[in-house]
């Protein structure tokens, strides 16, 4: 499998590390999802989406534990990239993985569950 083409993204209060292992591409997001986040966000979930379709990968895991508040701005990034996905017609798998402490993120994130149950889960760790 081909390396992955896409940059850790680190900024003052954000970050994005993505990393590539077998068929599975995991993102670990850290610190807080806010207005000057969503930008990068954006950018990179589109680096992303191009990068599954490329490699032809299976699960996505985005790690959400580090991450300490999220805005729908940021919200409609991941559901740009789910609905982006299932439109060029890849089955890859989403796999939200959230801080069982952190209520509001299974919270925030079921709402992408609902709307592509068949893609998305989430696994409280």
């Amino acid at each position: 499998m081909s390396s992955l083409r896409v940059e850790p993204v680190v900024t003052d209060s954000f970050g994005i590390e993505p990393s590539l292992r077998d068929d599975t591409l995991s993102i670990k997001l850290s610190g807080t999802g806010d207005m000057a986040a969503a930008p990068p966000l954006g950018i990179c979930l589109k680096a992303l989406q191009a990068e599954v379709l490329r490699l032809s990968i299976s699960v996505v895991e985005f790690d959400v534990r580090a991450l300490y508040f999220l805005n729908s701005s940021c919200l409609k990034g991941f559901i740009s990239f789910i609905c982006g996905l299932g439109g060029q017609g890849m089955k890859s798998k989403v796999v939200f993985i959230t801080d069982a402490r952190l209520g509001w993120q299974r919270r925030s994130l079921a709402a992408l569950e609902r709307m592509s149950p068949d893609l998305v889960s989430i696994a409280d760790a």
